[in-house]
């Protein structure tokens, strides 16, 4: 199960080509994307406080969390750590 095969995730159905989420754009799971790299390379701005807050918030609510506990608690943890 991919992240964005799930109910409530706001990218399901939605083209790849163009969507604003890296791991759906290029068609992997949430744990298997370098979230931290992403992250620190984007230019300061909302967008970027908004990824690190939907992703500290939300994903360990998420039933893709649940499977894939361990590389995600790696990811937010790095991402509580950045800056």
């Amino acid at each position: 199960m991919k992240c964005y095969e799930i109910k409530n995730c706001p990218f399901k159905g939605t083209d790849h080509s163009t969507s604003k989420c890296p791991p759906h754009k290029l068609k992997v799971g949430c744990w298997e994307y370098d979230w931290v790299s992403y992250y620190n390379k984007m230019p300061e701005c909302n967008e970027k406080l908004e990824w690190r807050e939907v992703m500290l918030k939300r994903c360990t609510n998420c039933k893709v969390y649940k499977l894939h506990r361990e590389d995600m608690n790696v990811i937010l943890e790095a991402l509580k750590n950045s800056k």
